[in-house]
């Protein structure tokens, strides 16, 4: 009989003496798996993919449809289904996709997206061309998408916020060019496309010809609309201005602008009204224009456009406020709501900008309303010489003193430091009717409680388009293409 110290073990070696090494399954990605989907299941019931789609559903698709090129019963390939192209758009710029690449390649792995194309792919030119293609369906289909919301209590229309922001062009700053350098540049651009239409024909596919050839049409169209823009502004300005106007190739619409952070680059104007009840944009905007006084009045008819009412109340901040948008606002039945224009305060800044020190800003003068004239603090006489019109229907008064004075006065540097030929001038304004009675009725506290809520609802969608969804440069040129870019009519923030 053997011994216990000479039996072997039946299965392998036996286990070490002491505690042994924790074991773990290990994960292995080096390998390709074949398993069942239910696409159903991709996700939940109460998913924004399913939501989006039975919305886009209930809207007026017609026009999308009308542009479909293949039939039953005839040749071609036919196209994307325009509901889930939408639906797609839709859902990706909810989670800040804009780029239509970049929406592409997540149709291949995001859940929602893959719910939505039944797990298969879209190819970022057909996401590109259609909603390059289809910009006015797009604006019509965002207006029944504010009906929705409006038929469900969600848009009241009751106070609307106007805000502006600036959104960085598609183009650089080096593109830019003026006087005889852009006119070079054109003749050059347009030497390059004649060279390129010369050009023997290789042997290419015929969906790397059709490239080619869209490329060569959209530079030439680049190069007409750059003549174009800058012929008119000869007409408009004269040749010595029209030099003087930064223009580029590539994007003609574009102009420099200050930046929010500081700084200039080519950018547009986006300007949104929000309605204040659920905070939901009611019209969008898109302008070359650098400031926002002059927009005021299309913004408010978006609003009507997209909604089919102007609202109750608009809130703006100063940069809105003046006695032509006051007047215009009157005409539609609008009351504007913003901050009283403090001309004081201006008035000082600029006279600061020149050097005049705070004992001899204008409110240091004394009006002689008797003499029509105005008293320095050194008791010089500073008489009436003229007036002027202004925009808004103010008229402005200016009222200067003798360079003798000024030029003998020991507070001349103090006073008057720019002043080299004539003396100290004093500008008096008469207030515009409506810009004073605007003026007193937002000294009252409830118009002041009122404009408080500006800020919240008006600042809040720049803040959320910029953060949130990546909004801080467009991805098409121009106006046109940019404003088509977003669908933010309708968007609930």
């Amino acid at each position: 009989m053997m011994a216990d110290s000479e039996c072997k073990p039946v299965f392998g070696s036996p286990a070490p003496a002491g505690p042994g090494l924790p074991r773990t399954r290990l994960v292995n990605r080096d390998q390709f798996v074949m398993r069942n989907v239910d696409v159903e299941q991709l996700i939940a019931e109460d998913h924004a993919a399913r939501a989006i789609w039975e919305l886009v559903g209930r809207l007026e698709l017609s026009p999308f449809y009308e542009k479909v090129k293949a039939v039953e019963g005839h040749a071609g390939q036919p196209p994307f289904d325009p509901r889930l192209m939408i639906s797609v758009w839709v859902y990706g710029l909810s989670r800040g996709i804009s780029s239509a690449r970049e929406l592409s390649e997540w149709c291949d792995w995001e859940p929602g997206l893959q719910w939505l194309c039944g797990l298969e792919s879209v190819n970022y030119h057909s996401l590109s061309t259609f909603r390059a293609a289809h910009g006015e369906a797009l604006k019509k289909l965002f207006i029944e998408v504010l009906g929705v919301l409006s038929a469900e209590g969600l848009v009241s229309l009751e106070r609307v916020t106007v805000d502006g922001t600036r959104i960085r062009a598609h183009c650089s700053n080096e593109g830019f060019r003026q006087g005889q350098r852009l006119q070079e540049h054109l003749d050059q651009a347009a030497a390059h496309v004649e060279a390129l239409e010369q050009e023997p024909e290789e042997t290419i596919s015929r969906r790397q010809q059709a490239a080619r050839e869209r490329s060569r049409r959209e530079r030439q169209e680049r190069v007409a609309a750059a003549r174009q823009f800058l012929e008119q502004l000869r007409q408009e300005r004269g040749e010595g201005k029209a030099a003087q106007v930064q223009i580029s190739v590539s994007e003609v619409e574009a102009r420099i602008m200050k930046q929010p952070g500081g700084g200039f680059g080519p950018s547009y104007n986006l300007q949104l009204a929000t309605d204040d009840k659920e905070k939901i944009i009611v019209a969008a905007m898109v302008s070359d224009s650098g400031t926002d006084v002059h927009l005021l009045v299309d913004v408010m008819d978006e609003v009507k456009g997209a909604c089919g009412e102007l609202p109750d109340k608009v809130l703006v901040d100063g940069g809105y406020v003046s006695a032509d948008n006051l007047d215009q606002s009157q005409q539609r039945n609008v009351e504007l709501i913003g901050p009283a224009p403090d001309m004081t305060t201006m008035v000082n800044k600029q006279a600061q900008r020149r050097g005049v020190s705070e004992a001899y800003f204008k409110q240091a003068f004394t009006c002689e309303v008797a003499s029509d004239t105005y008293l320095c603090p050194e008791g010089r006489i500073l008489i009436h010489i003229k007036q002027r019109p202004r925009e808004g229907g103010r008229i402005e008064h200016e009222y200067r003193a003798k360079h003798s004075d000024c030029a003998a006065c020991a507070h001349k540097m103090e006073c008057c430091p720019t002043a080299q030929t004539c003396g100290r001038t004093v500008v008096r304004s008469e207030p515009n009717p409506l810009l004073k009675a605007f003026r007193e009725k937002m000294q009252t506290e409830a118009y002041r409680q009122s404009y408080r809520k500006r800020s919240e609802v008006a600042e809040f969608p720049n803040a959320w388009l910029k953060e949130k969804l990546g909004m801080r440069r467009f991805r098409l040129r121009g106006i046109a293409k940019g404003r088509n870019r977003e669908p933010l009519r309708g968007h609930h923030l």
